[in-house]
């Protein structure tokens, strides 16, 4: 009867804490970006007027974000644009900020030298693959609307670097960028956690008739 009484809490027992482990272990759903409904947040800050560069550096607050252009560009300080050079083409920016895990959205406004879109690229730090946003029915010559990307809401992920593209920026200007909101655990991870406890639970309460 003994025996009998020790296997069956030895099956009882591997089964619930093989429950409790997939509860606590399983992965959520990959958390994606989207286009920002209402973009804003901390003003990029540029230090110091850069003249004929190709890469340069500024701020949100007190944070580093590194800024690499495909086309040479001249920059004023502060909240500044960002122009090609005379008679130089500007196509690409990329924004990459020194801590990964900070920023949860970017935006920015500028001018395009022929009407038509704008291709945001962002790549997370949380491993899963770049996504690309193209915003469309951009004019030419005049300021556009802000226009941005952010983490969806509890996702958690962050942004590792962030690229704009289009096949000549008459300027970039006031780029933003906002911290990432906390993580909050995916509907389907709180789903499992929840089972793998109410397992632990189920397997106190059988270990108590057991030992009656």
């Amino acid at each position: 009867m003994k025996q009998v009484k020790w296997m069956k809490r030895v099956t009882i027992t591997a089964g619930v804490l093989a429950l409790g482990a997939w509860g606590l272990t399983a992965e959520p759903a990959n958390a994606t970006f989207i286009k920002d409904p209402s973009p804003g947040g901390i003003h990029f800050n540029i230090d110091l007027a850069n003249k004929d560069v190709s890469t340069f550096s500024g701020k949100v607050g007190t944070d580093v974000v590194n800024v690499a252009t495909i086309g040479n560009v001249n920059t004023g300080s502060g909240y500044a644009n960002i122009d090609p050079v005379k008679d130089g083409t500007l196509s690409s920016l990329i924004f990459t900020p020194v801590n990964p895990n900070l920023f949860g959205d970017f935006s920015f406004r500028g001018q395009l030298l022929e009407a038509g879109s704008v291709k945001v690229t962002v790549t997370d730090n949380q491993g899963d693959p770049a996504q690309s946003f193209t915003f469309s029915g951009l004019p030419a010559n005049a300021n556009f609307d802000r226009i941005g990307i952010i983490a969806q809401a509890g996702s958690g992920e962050t942004i590792k670097s962030v690229q704009i593209e289009n096949v000549g920026f008459k300027s970039v200007l006031q780029v933003d960028f906002s911290n990432a909101a906390s993580a909050v655990p995916e509907p389907a991870t709180l789903l499992l956690l929840g089972s793998g406890l109410i397992g632990v639970a189920a397997w106190r309460r059988m270990k108590e008739r057991i030992n009656l």
